[in-house]
């Protein structure tokens, strides 16, 4: 279905965004319940319906943070639907990123949870855009950057311990939105591995924008499913599974575990020192959405590689009863 913007949600962005708070009149009392009534609809598949209820609540109650934040995070998913349907609808992803930095900056203002991290998707699927117009290393050495807060460190971590362990001119898959994020941040805002192309089956799979954009850097005919495009890549190139991705979209040859990637193709040495100094240092703080998620990347990889659990995980062992036991 394709989503509308309605007039109040973007008049209340603009409100919102163009004034600052002691100078709205007539707010509302903040709903407590609005923003998991709004999750709970959008998980029933009536995100439209959700985003206008959200967009007339926040016409009154504009110091909702978690409202914003659920509104901020449906248009990324819009913004991702229109990839889906082959970049085709109006309005397009560009204009639902847009809206979604609007909303994320109001929630982020008001501290909402985990609307910084969601600011910086949206920076992230920019430079999605900016690498199916212009390509991947376009995306990362000339792409416009914005203004999102850094992702937590130990995010940055993460992306670039899997980055660290994928061989040398690797194609990385990656898996989960987390393993993504992470992945893509260390590439593209830390700079770290520039010899490895990281890789989206999902997407490659399902957005004919990005097949063809990604089959020319991959030097693959367009035409070719994810599977067999890879078959070919893995000739010359070692192909590498992260954490959370699928190895179904990967060739069809034997894998060999490598720090925390499974690996087809050559397997020379990888990059760098894994470390879990920062995630150690957050657990320590105390325990958040993102560190669980976060170590659940990590139990990903231990699943595959018991030697991480005597390695690097070993410091997170007694943080995390069960993490790596037998």
């Amino acid at each position: 279905m394709r989503a509308i913007i309605s007039r109040r949600t973007m008049t209340t962005l603009a409100l919102a965004c163009g004034a600052a708070p002691s100078s709205l009149a007539g707010q509302a009392a903040i709903d407590p319940n609005m923003a998991p009534r709004a999750a709970a609809l959008e998980r029933a598949g009536e995100r439209q319906v959700a985003t206008d209820m959200l967009g007339h609540y926040l016409a009154t109650a504009q110091d909702d943070g978690r409202a914003w934040f659920q509104l901020g995070r449906f248009y990324i998913l819009d913004a991702r639907e229109w990839h889906s349907r082959g970049h085709i609808g109006d309005p397009d992803g560009r204009l639902y990123l847009d809206l979604s930095a609007l909303a994320l900056d109001q929630a982020t203002r008001l501290l909402a949870d985990s609307a910084g991290v969601y600011r910086t998707i949206v920076e992230l699927e920019r430079a999605l855009l900016f690498a199916e117009d212009s390509g991947w290393t376009a995306a990362r050495e000339r792409r416009p950057r914005g203004d999102a807060p850094r992702l937590p460190t130990y995010i940055t971590e993460l992306g670039t311990n899997i980055l660290g362990s994928c061989p040398a001119e690797g194609v990385l898959l990656t898996g989960g939105q987390l393993e993504t994020i992470a992945v893509w941040y260390a590439s593209l805002e830390v700079g770290y591995r520039k010899d490895v192309l990281p890789l989206r089956p999902d997407l490659y799979s399902t957005d004919s924008v990005y097949r063809r954009r990604m089959a020319s850097e991959l030097g693959v005919d367009p035409a070719l499913p994810v599977r067999p495009a890879l078959t070919v890549v893995a000739v010359r190139r070692p192909i590498c599974i992260g954490p959370t991705a699928d190895s179904a979209a990967a060739p069809a040859r034997p894998l060999t575990v490598v720090r925390m990637v499974r690996v087809v193709g050559g397997t020379p040495a990888t990059t760098g020192v894994l470390s879990v100094s920062a995630l150690l240092n957050a657990s320590r703080v105390g325990e958040s959405l993102w560190t669980r998620e976060v170590m659940g990347v990590y139990l990903a990889a231990a699943r595959v590689n018991r030697l991480l659990c005597s390695g690097i995980l070993l410091p997170l062992a007694e943080l995390t009863p069960g993490t790596c036991g037998t």
